[in-house]
């Protein structure tokens, strides 16, 4: 696992788990939790679920919201990033800025 310290921590998931999605997103989300380094992390973007899960908005808030580790870090989630269309590609390793402005995300690639 790569060190997580002040990064922006980008997370999806496929449809590989269907019904079961939710159970392993949480799951996985916990073990990121436990990593060294988990809690400088400073923004969380979770990707748009595909349409063959089980994955809803309400379901993510509730997972959300169990990790007391959360209640620092600003998250982003249904992002159109990786497996969906549209999509917006956010290339690993490269420095992007993000702020919120009028209830708006605002992700800026700084440099590569």
């Amino acid at each position: 696992m790569p060190n997580i310290q002040d990064s922006i921590l980008m997370i999806e998931e496929s449809e590989e788990f269907g019904k079961y999605t939710s159970f392993e997103f949480d799951r996985i989300l916990q073990s990121l939790i436990h990593q060294p380094g988990f809690a400088g992390v400073k923004w969380i973007l979770i990707g748009r679920f595909q349409k063959q899960t089980d994955m809803t908005i309400e379901k993510l808030k509730k997972i959300i919201s169990t990790k007391k580790e959360l209640e620092h870090i600003p998250i982003l989630a249904d992002v159109n990033i990786w497996h969906v269309s549209p999509i917006v590609t956010l290339p690993i390793g490269w420095t992007i800025k993000m702020k919120i402005s009028n209830n708006k995300a605002i992700v800026e690639v700084v440099n590569h």
